[in-house]
Parts: structure tokens; C-alpha cells; sequence
């Protein structure tokens, strides 16, 4: 290609800006799908050290969004067409409201980055925003706080539509729900990618805490691809040893599953397979419990005092072993600590790797990160996974492009359609969106 085809292309690209990008699980999604990433703003050093390594042509900002500079946002970023991510949900108090229609307290320092966020928004125009929370904001104050987030969007301008998605359900190999907002100040309808892949067994028997609010898939769909199992995403690694490591070493074995060949792409060697030392009773559990166990079947005898208060039928995740034959359980900051979560690899006696864990995140193997050990199990815990951020980029990519060039561009997968009119009464419990079709071939497409 031409150096002026391409600098065409770049330009036809729509562009991206991740707030709060941590190692860039959001900005790797959307460069998948075809989108330019204009840059990456975190306050940890490390996440932006891992997102320059692995985003060369994107601008890495070290700051603190408590207290931004406005105006050097906006010189740098102004006209940007997508701003992703977000606050967490401890970046704001429930108890005056978020909206300045609800009384919002500007004082509250647990509000600030909340309106720092509406603040750069506004600033920085984007047509569309995503970003992401976890699904239990749903339901704080009966639904009240997600209500008051919209509504603080709508007085700038923003429709904006929440929707939980598992991430599962998007080819990730983990079972972790999230509640995913996506807006516009373009009057457009609202596209949520469809579910791909599912298991109408997978909720058998269990009753979903949120079965009554705005959700896609969550194994009840029309998928045609069941989900990617542990041993799809990494049963290609090399066993590594409690407390081992493996880095930059020429893959072992072929890849064996079509994820683990999408996993390699841009990828000649496995690197940050590392496995952390274990606790004493990590240990024990790593080294008794069958697949599919969990503390309920290890002996009183090994076990703290704690243990004995826990009923039987809770916390069923903690000192668990993984199933080689489903997918893992949601991948946090902590999966180096049996104790914390379902984090015991399936055959070996240790707890998930770097590796494992980016894998099941859905970070390609090229994706490599910076700090230690514990600071790169916070980037890789925090992320949203790159296969989920890719459907949600390419559900609104049409859109996006519309607006940005005027050309109307055909659907790049299956998606829900939410009416951008849909009132407050029903934005918390949308069944009845509408599917729009694409054909399953471009479901399949894997970017290089």
C-alpha cells in the first residue's frame, strides 16, 4: 500500500480515547474493530507504561482525573469520535444524587471523578461513549443511581443506554458479567453487539440476580457457538511449576483450539508465564481438590476457624479447582490467591499464571505488560476484555462511521438495537430490543 492510501485510511479510521485505560483492555478492543487509538489517561504509571508498549502510535498520559487539566485535554483530544471508559463504582456517593437535576454534591470528594468525567466529556465532544461498571450498579437504590448516571449524560447532551453482557457469551473463555453503557449526542439508535456463543445449560438451576433488568445472551440465546473452555484458551502453554516461569520462549506444542491461534497472532514466543508461590492452604488445595472442587471438599482438619461459620451453599468459588471442559470464573486482581477465587488451574498444583490470566481475559500473546508481578495482576484483573470491548466496537462501528463520514456502511455483526427514545420507565429492563442482522461469516473474521 502506498503511503498515501494509508495515511488515507488512518484518516478514514474512527478514533478513540480511553479514560481510566489501565493496560488497555478497552483500547485493544476497539483497535481490533477497526478503530485508531488516539491515546490512553490512567494515574499508574505502570498501566501507562504497559499501553505505550503495545499502543506505539497512541499518546500515553500519566494523570490523575480527580484533578485534570481541561484545557490540555481538549488541545490534545478535542474531536476525538469515542470516549471510552470510565470511574469505578466507588468514583461516586449515592447519597445526594449525580445528575444536578437530583441535587448532585459537587463536594463530595467520592463524586469528583464521576464529574470530571461528565466534564471532559463535555468538553471533548465525542459522538459516542462507552464504558463499563459492575452489574450491581443496577440495582443500588432500586435502580435510582443508574437512572441519575443517565440522566446526568442526558443534561449534556448524551443519550445513554445501560446493558449488562457476560463476556462469555462474546468468545471470552470467563464467565464475567459486566454492565456495559453506551451513549451518543448523534440521536442514533443504540447497537449492543449479540450474543455468538452461549450454553442454555450453563444458568440450569441457579436463579440469575438479574434476570429482571437490561441484559443480552447470559447463555439463553440463539448462539451458534458454544463457549471457549479453559482448555481451549491455554491447554497450549507449558507446564510451569508453583512459584515458576517462562518467559520469552518459543511456543512448545501447535496451537490446539481456534482461540488459542487467535491468541498468537503477532506472537513467535510465550511470555509472563509466571506462577506465584502459595499460601500454605492454597497449597494443600492445590494439590488435593479433583476439577470442579472446592473447599466443601477438603477436610475440616486444613481448614482456618472461618470456614466452619460459611454455609455450605456460599462463597462455592473460593478454593476452587477449574474445569479444564468450561470456561473460568471472573478473572480479578487476586487470581494468585486460591483463597480470593476460582483460580486453581485445572491439573496443575498452582494458582493461574500471567499468562493463563491475560489469556482468559482475552489479551493476545503479543499483549505484554509492565511492573511486577502484583501490579500487572491489577492491570490484567481491572481490564475489560478485549473480545468484549471488540463486540461492543463493532456493534456501533456503522454508526460511528456514519456520523464521522457521512457513508452509510452495512452491518459488521448481529446486534440488539435499543431505541434512542426508549424513557427512563424501561431503560432498566430492555427485553424487547430489537435484533438487526448481519451474516454469521464476519462473526468469524479475526483481525490481524
Amino acid at each position: 500500500m502506498a503511503r498515501g492510501d494509508a495515511d488515507q485510511e488512518a484518516l478514514a479510521k474512527p478514533t478513540v480515547l480511553d479514560l481510566f485505560c489501565g493496560a488497555g483492555g478497552l483500547a485493544e478492543g476497539f483497535a481490533q474493530a477497526g478503530y485508531k487509538v488516539l491515546g490512553g489517561i490512567d494515574n499508574s504509571i505502570h498501566a501507562i507504561r504497559t499501553f505505550e508498549a503495545n499502543f506505539s502510535d497512541a499518546q500515553g498520559v500519566l494523570a490523575d482525573l480527580r484533578s485534570p487539566d481541561l484545557d490540555d485535554l481538549e488541545r490534545q483530544f478535542k474531536g476525538v469520535d469515542v470516549v471510552v471508559g470510565g470511574p469505578s463504582c466507588q468514583g461516586f456517593s449515592t447519597s445526594g444524587g449525580l445528575s444536578k437535576g437530583s441535587g448532585r454534591d459537587e463536594a463530595d470528594p467520592r463524586n469528583r471523578l464521576f464529574i470530571n468525567y461528565i466534564e471532559i466529556v463535555e468538553r471533548l465532544q465525542p459522538s459516542w461513549i462507552v464504558f463499563e461498571n459492575v452489574p450491581g450498579l443496577l440495582l443500588y437504590e432500586s435502580g435510582k443511581v443508574a437512572l441519575d448516571i443517565v440522566e446526568a449524560f442526558a443534561e449534556i447532551g448524551y443519550k445513554l443506554v445501560p446493558m449488562i453482557l457476560l463476556a462469555a457469551d462474546y468468545g471470552v473463555p470467563q464467565l464475567r458479567r459486566r454492565l456495559v453503557f453506551v451513549g451518543n449526542r448523534t440521536k442514533q439508535d443504540i447497537s449492543f453487539p449479540a450474543a455468538t456463543h452461549g450454553d442454555p445449560d450453563l444458568w440450569k438451576g441457579y436463579a440469575l440476580p438479574f434476570a429482571h433488568l437490561s441484559r443480552i445472551g447470559h447463555g439463553r440465546s440463539d448462539a451458534a457457538l458454544p463457549h471457549v473452555t479453559f482448555d481451549e484458551a491455554c491447554a497450549d502453554l507449558p507446564i510451569v511449576a508453583e512459584g515458576g516461569e517462562i518467559d520469552r520462549a518459543p511456543y512448545q506444542i501447535p496451537p490446539l483450539s481456534d482461540y488459542q491461534q487467535r491468541m498468537r497472532i503477532g506472537s513467535e514466543l510465550v511470555c509472563q508465564h509466571a506462577s506465584a508461590d502459595l499460601s500454605a492452604l492454597d497449597r494443600v488445595a492445590a494439590q488435593t481438590l479433583e476439577p470442579g472442587q472446592n473447599w466443601r471438599n477438603m477436610s475440616m482438619d486444613v481448614l482456618p476457624p472461618r470456614f466452619a461459620k460459611i454455609r455450605s451453599y456460599d462463597a462455592t468459588t473460593i478454593l476452587k479447582r477449574l474445569r479444564g471442559d468450561q470456561p473460568a470464573y471472573t478473572i480479578t486482581t487476586k487470581f494468585n490467591e486460591a483463597t480470593t477465587g476460582a483460580f486453581l488451574h485445572p491439573t496443575q498444583a498452582r494458582t493461574l499464571t500471567l499468562r493463563e490470566a491475560a489469556r482468559l481475559q482475552s489479551f493476545p500473546d503479543r499483549f505484554v505488560f509492565s511492573g511486577s508481578a502484583a501490579q500487572i495482576r491489577q492491570q490484567i484483573g481491572n481490564a475489560v476484555p478485549p473480545l468484549l470491548a471488540r463486540a461492543v466496537a463493532e456493534a456501533i462501528y456503522p454508526d460511528v462511521m456514519f456520523g464521522k463520514t457521512g457513508v452509510v456502511a452495512g452491518p459488521v455483526r448481529d446486534v440488539v438495537v435499543v431505541d434512542n427514545a426508549v424513557g427512563k420507565a424501561d431503560i432498566l429492563k430492555l427485553h424487547g430490543a430489537r435484533k438487526r442482522g448481519k451474516p454469521l461469516a464476519a462473526l468469524e473474521t479475526v483481525a490481524d
